[in-house]
């Protein structure tokens, strides 16, 4: 069988969480990090831009930093529809607290311009819990904003996925109190803030949820645990005005491991016409049934044999020529399909978006291979999904896999 990964598993990958050059190469400051020698030499909360050299025209998409703003000052957010949550294949999402975009509609607020004391010449405060939090915002008339709030002034009037637009710009990495969001709130994401919200966690634990770090979490979807691991004992946070917006994140639904589809030849061929990666395969659409995989069991079978098998080497298995939904984990959910183009054999995995939209996961290619290819899984083994043309053949299967780091691969062995 001549076979061959359409895209290198680093290409895949990079390719599967649409990410694009941004803030991976910056360096990472937390609220542990800013000490007194750092104050003294800034002379307040960022250095001075003309010291640094902050290109104020960003490079990708990112909005440009614009000038600081006078301490004390607020910026209203108006009543709407938040867009909350995140986009599947998203760098550093975690799908089992994140949801995969979903409307809420909000009341109208203000935030604080910056974590308190919301002054561009002074350090954040960095409270050791969220009620000391709520207690200095209270003092001031004002209160601990939601996850919600917080995500909505993040994302802007235009839904961004970072403060600073489609890609997180690095100049904001230097210079926090001019980056800023849709809604004018300044130096979302750049660490971690406390919220005046709750959720259940991995294992049922309920803890307070913070927004904003480094790396992944400058998303304005994502969120994380007061008390996961790595997170800081003393954490910023920002004041929001007016009544509170009691909405709050919907608890991820668990969903079978593998769900039947009723997508046929034509459908799949519209969808992959629509993702850039999947566009040479559009053509001539083929999806195989039980004839090929009963072949495909066939083909295996005298190999198993003189290898001195006593069962069945496919009992238990389901095999799969229709395209699946695949949910290998709390949150996760990817179509996954087999089939041909022409003489081509695929198999694709895609991340399915809401009004029915797919995004690339990660494809393997048989070029210039009919031979029929199917899905095969146990139901009981929800994170195990193979393919294969002949089973138990080597050489002639392989698996789909959902890495620790969310990113999805197709290999054969």
């Amino acid at each position: 069988m001549r076979s061959v990964v359409a895209l290198s598993l680093v290409a895949v990958a990079l390719l599967a969480c649409g990410r694009r050059p941004s803030s991976e190469g910056a360096a990472e400051v937390s609220a542990v990090e800013i000490s007194a020698a750092s104050v003294e030499l800034d002379g307040g909360f960022v250095s001075a831009a003309s010291e640094l050299a902050v290109d104020a025209v960003d490079a990708g998409g990112a909005r440009p930093l614009v000038p600081a703003e006078a301490a004390g000052t607020r910026h209203d957010v108006p009543a709407g529809t938040l867009v909350s949550g995140s986009t599947p294949g998203d760098e550093g999402r975690d799908a089992a607290f994140e949801p995969a975009l979903v409307d809420v509609t909000m009341g109208a607020f203000a935030i604080d311009a910056l974590p308190y004391p919301n002054d561009p010449g002074a350090v954040p405060t960095l409270a050791s819990s969220r009620g000391e939090a709520a207690r200095l915002c209270s003092e001031r008339g004002a209160r601990l904003c939601t996850e919600l709030e917080w995500e909505r002034a993040c994302k802007g009037p235009d839904g961004d996925r970072y403060a600073t637009g489609p890609i997180w710009n690095d100049a904001c990495d230097r210079a926090p109190s001019q980056c800023a969001s849709g809604f004018g709130a300044r130096a979302m994401g750049f660490m971690r803030e406390w919220t005046d919200s709750t959720a259940v966690w991995r294992g049922g634990e309920e803890s307070p949820v913070v927004r904003g770090g480094p790396a992944s979490a400058r998303r304005c979807g994502a969120r994380a645990s007061a008390t996961a691991k790595g997170s800081p004992h003393a954490m910023a946070f920002r004041c929001c005005h007016g009544a509170r917006n009691d909405v709050a994140v919907a608890p991820i639904e668990p969903r079978p491991a593998f769900r039947k589809t009723d997508l046929d030849a034509s459908d799949l061929a519209r969808i992959f016409a629509g993702v850039p990666e999947l566009r040479r395969i559009s053509d001539n659409v083929r999806l195989y049934g039980d004839p090929e995989v009963k072949a495909i069991i066939a083909r295996g079978a005298p190999r198993a044999r003189a290898e001195g098998s006593t069962t069945p080497w496919a009992a238990g298995i389901h095999f799969a020529t229709s395209p699946i939904l695949w949910s290998p984990e709390p949150g996760v959910e990817l179509l996954v399909a087999t089939g041909r183009a022409k003489r081509t054999g695929f198999v694709v995995a895609l991340w399915p978006l809401p009004g029915g939209k797919y995004r690339f996961a990660s494809s393997f290619l048989l070029l210039d291979d009919a031979a029929p290819v199917a899905l095969a899984y146990e139901p009981s083994r929800r994170k195990e999904l193979r393919w294969s043309t002949c089973w138990s053949c080597a050489g002639e299967q392989g698996a789909v896999s959902l890495r620790d780091d969310g990113r999805v691969v197709i290999v054969q062995y």
